[in-house]
């Protein structure tokens, strides 16, 4: 980004989108809805850029229609911008206050970010789906346990319970028949399945994120997962090292979850052991069974080749 007076922050909300030009203090704050925004974008200037911060699905059609219409677009993790603000000592939190803090970050962190492109159609549509199922399972994991201490609502917990079930079923075909389209999605979801400890969810749920950016190191993909080890250390000080958390949440929590499935075969289950025999805690232990698997994963992905212990095992 060379030109400061080109660059946007966007603060966006379900409704509205506050946004903010870098060098003039009045925001300008439309509706979060096509029409509004193409409006807007018709008077942004050649070339200029927006950054905006990752909200779930609220922020989809704005980045998107940006960058149809030529503009640079920067997703911007949550995190990292809470942080940001706090660093350079923002006192107070508005719409507007944050689409300045945005602007700021990216003119003056631009040279780092890298500009966001639209995933390919059939993995956006697979990671949409696969976060809704994400939430039937938590809704129904939620109402089965609050609802167990009531057997007077025994019968009207099963028939709810069995609801939730049909509709997970459901939305399993939809992914099912969202992998068979692109016959190369379907592959590498067959591909994954091989390796120990990743089912069909993780499978497709690693698919849709392999599919979604180009990745050319397994050190990108694993910092994208948000399991890479962050260091503590300061001169003679050696501190306890913690996971960046930065990768997309659901994913990070399939492959702890594809960790501890892996544990307990009998291929990695060996390893599990000697880290606990180091000392680490069993969450510590499993998260670097997790962080192998999404080594596995990659390798999978760029060699086409199914799992082989003999192989992958080693590189990981």
């Amino acid at each position: 980004m060379d030109h400061k007076h080109a660059v946007y922050g966007v603060d966006v909300s379900k409704a509205t989108l506050a946004i903010a030009h870098y060098e003039v203090e009045t925001v300008v704050e439309i509706a979060n809805a096509p029409e509004p925004v193409a409006a807007w974008l018709a008077h942004v200037p050649a070339g200029a850029a927006v950054a905006m911060e990752a909200t779930g699905s609220y922020h989809r059609m704005f980045a998107q229609l940006a960058h149809a219409a030529g503009l640079q677009v920067y997703v911007l993790n949550p995190h990292v911008l809470k942080h940001y603000a706090q660093a350079i000592g923002q006192r107070g939190k508005t719409d507007g206050c944050d689409a300045r803090m945005i602007a700021r970050y990216a003119v003056h962190e631009g040279a780092k970010l890298r500009a966001w492109r639209p995933p390919a159609a059939a993995a956006d549509t697979l990671s949409r789906l696969l976060v809704r199922r994400r939430v039937l399972v938590g809704a129904r994991q939620t109402l089965a346990q609050s609802l167990a201490s009531m057997p007077a609502l025994k019968a009207a917990r099963q028939t709810l319970l069995a609801s939730f079930k049909r509709m997970i079923a459901s939305l399993d075909l939809l992914i099912n028949r969202e992998l068979v389209r692109v016959p190369e999605m379907a592959a590498l979801h067959r591909r994954l399945m091989s390796i120990v400890g990743i089912g069909e969810v993780v499978a497709a749920q690693l698919v849709a994120a392999l599919h979604s950016l180009c990745f050319t190191r397994a050190a990108a993909f694993i910092a994208y997962t948000g399991l890479d080890p962050r260091p503590d250390d300061s001169g003679q000080h050696r501190g306890r090292r913690h996971l960046s958390k930065r990768g997309p949440a659901l994913l990070r929590c399939m492959l702890y979850n594809a960790g501890m499935s892996a544990a307990n075969s009998k291929l990695f289950k060996p390893i599990y052991l000697a880290l606990r025999a180091r000392g680490l805690q069993s969450t510590e232990a499993i998260v670097i069974l997790a962080r192998k698997l999404a080594r596995i994963a990659f390798a999978i992905y760029k060699s086409g080749e199914t799992f082989d212990p003999q192989k992958h095992f080693k590189t990981s």
